[in-house]
């Protein structure tokens, strides 16, 4: 992220990165409920664009039924449906998240 491009993009860990054992995991997921996205989500990249204080989360969610299971996308076999969503970003990202996008 610089001064005239205000995008951060939050990327997708893999299996084996050590993000899973750290600090980090439960400052994201901290970040992610108190942007009230749910932690029940693929796993994909975030962006977060916009100037501070002013910021818009970009991100995947599951589409769920009204008994709340992930629904299934008839266009592929098998593959959970999934949608894209925006919300407000109310509380900036953690600061390590920030540093390594960068």
């Amino acid at each position: 992220m610089t001064d005239t491009d205000p995008t951060i993009t939050v990327p997708a860990p893999s299996d084996d990165d050590r993000f899973w054992d750290s600090p980090l995991h439960d400052q994201v997921k901290d970040w992610l409920r108190t942007n009230g996205i749910p932690l029940r989500i693929p796993r994909r990249d975030i962006t977060v664009t916009g100037p501070p204080g002013n910021r818009t989360i970009h991100y995947t969610a599951f589409v769920l039924g009204t008994d709340g299971q992930v629904q299934i996308d008839p266009d592929s076999e098998g593959e959970p449906l999934t949608k894209e969503r925006t919300t407000p970003c109310l509380v900036e990202p953690p600061t390590a998240v920030t540093e390594e996008a960068k």
